[in-house]
């Protein structure tokens, strides 16, 4: 069965996040598909196949500003995967 996850880099604290995910918070920012924040909600945040690939992205991204980011894994696993929501280095 093929996957349809993919992984978004998002600010901590948003959704998702492990802080988001504690206090229930269902909006946030993450890095959009042009390397800008843009709002989850948009749906025009950047996907990732892996949390490597978000990882190497995050070390080449500039972003005004004090952001700290997690990667967040989106989509559903395929059956029997857990899938991978390590954070990223911030």
């Amino acid at each position: 069965m093929a996957s349809t996850q993919w992984y978004e880099l998002r600010v901590a604290g948003s959704a998702g996040t492990r802080a988001g995910a504690t206090t229930g918070i269902k909006e946030g920012i993450a890095v959009g598909e042009e390397g800008r924040l843009c709002s989850v909600a948009s749906g025009k945040a950047r996907r990732f196949e892996s949390t490597r690939e978000a990882a190497d992205y995050l070390a080449k991204l500039k972003v005004s500003g004090d952001y700290q980011f997690e990667v967040v894994a989106c989509g559903a696993a395929p059956q029997g995967s857990a899938g991978d929501h390590r954070p990223s280095p911030a």
